[in-house]
């Protein structure tokens, strides 16, 4: 079954009937799933020192580093154009295709990249792996776009939580047993597909059928409609490490390493809103095709009350616990660094309704205000953050991002009233 008749694969009269209780079963299995699977990737690099020792952890942040970075072309920022793509423009088919082009892609830049660095012949295995094991996240993310589509988020959730324990699992005991990467990797990746397989693919289909379908003449499209997402993606998730490259250079490695250990709790708030907004990705872009303004605008203004009602929470949190939390998890040599806590939380509040509104974007189909914006953000992180470190120190990372956030989440705010408004 294709998509081609509009929203005939899930009924248009289903998503206007859209119940409670579906979307709260959708975002609570949704969120469960995902933070499970976070946290389980969480653990790992804490419970490797204890497993395997430094050595090991420091291959494992190395594999982690470069595959964050070429993960994003299998991705290919084309989630949230998939689930609002409430016309049918391409196939499931065409989607699914996609994704495998494109994790195929990611992987043979990255074994260029890793074989040109000239690794030793473990740390090349083990980093060869490690990609063919994270590229199971973008493979699997095209499925869930198909369950979102179809209001089976639960799908989603319950294959996260199991992926997430499997792996983990499989991981404290093969490196236990081995002490190796290289075979903890292998077997993980195994479980990986394997859930996919037997899973994620299975209840996808259940949703609407597909196939791969290499239309090369499709596929170009649809790359060419989505590269404009692709450079605000890559834009984006520049904005956070370039303040933090510049750190490292001006203040060294143990600095950063404190930051960063204080960013990891914060940017909890980032991961848990967006597991509550992209849940209601389908439903705006239902209203959008029938520019149902009034739905659509009481919509955004919840979700955004509710993504400030935790940043919020948050920061009250933080202000109660948060020392207390951050030397429990890191010993007391943290406690120096935890005031940057609450700054910290504050800039990846931010950052969270920036990735609210530049979903809402999507939806509208506004590429060249999402890729303005993201890039006016980079722009603005890579003009600030060597002089706002220079006088401020570790302090000047998160006065960097506060500026560069700013201005993205205005330029995406103004926008969008401009969106909307052509409703009227």
């Amino acid at each position: 079954m294709h998509v081609e008749d509009g929203m005939r694969e899930m009924g248009q009269e289903q998503l206007h009937n859209i119940s409670p209780q579906a979307i709260q079963k959708n975002m609570l299995w949704n969120v469960a799933g995902s933070v499970g699977f976070i946290g389980a990737q969480w653990m790992m690099t804490i419970l490797i020192v204890h497993l395997a020792g430094y050595t090991e952890a420091g291959y494992l942040s190395l594999g982690l580093s470069l595959t964050n970075l070429f993960t994003n072309i299998a991705y290919f920022c084309i989630r949230n154009y998939q689930v609002s793509d409430g016309v049918g423009k391409y196939s499931a088919d065409l989607y699914v295709t996609h994704r495998v082009v494109a994790a195929f892609v990611a992987f043979t830049l990255y074994t260029l990249f890793v074989l040109v660095n000239g690794y030793s012949l473990y740390v090349t295995a083990f980093l060869l792996l490690f990609m063919v094991y994270r590229l199971h996240e973008p493979v699997v993310d095209v499925f869930h776009g198909i369950d979102q589509k179809a209001w089976r988020l639960d799908l989603a959730g319950q294959s996260f939580l199991l992926r997430g324990l499997f792996t983990l699992a499989a991981f404290v005991v093969v490196e236990k047993l081995t002490g190796n990467l290289v075979l903890t990797t292998l077997v993980m990746a195994g479980i990986a597909y394997g859930v996919i397989w037997l899973f994620d693919i299975p209840g996808a289909r259940r949703c609407t059928d597909f196939s791969l379908q290499f239309d090369r003449e499709r596929l170009l499209s649809l790359t060419r409609e989505c590269f404009p997402l692709f450079l605000y993606a890559l834009c984006l998730n520049a904005v956070v490490p370039i303040p933090r490259y510049f750190l490292e250079k001006l203040s060294g490695s143990e600095v950063l390493g404190f930051y960063s250990s204080v960013a990891i709790p914060a940017s909890v708030i980032q991961l848990l809103s967006s597991y509550v907004f992209t849940t209601f990705t389908a439903l705006f872009a239902d209203y959008a095709a029938r520019k149902a303004r009034k739905p659509f605008m009481a919509l955004f203004l919840k979700l955004g009350a509710a993504v400030i009602l935790l940043i919020a929470l948050a920061l009250g949190g933080s202000a109660l616990l948060g020392e207390w939390a951050l030397v429990l998890l890191f010993t007391e040599s943290i406690r120096a660094y935890a005031y940057l806590l609450m700054p910290t939380i504050l800039c990846c509040g931010l950052i969270a309704l920036i990735w609210f509104v530049g979903t809402v974007l999507t939806v509208l189909r506004d590429r060249m205000g999402l890729l303005a914006g993201a890039a006016a953000g980079m722009a603005v992180s890579a003009a600030s953050s060597f002089p706002c470190i220079r006088t401020w120190g570790v302090d000047g990372v998160n006065v960097a991002l506060f500026l560069s956030s700013i201005v993205t989440l205005g330029i995406y705010l103004v926008r969008f009233g401009q969106a909307v408004k052509k409703w009227e």
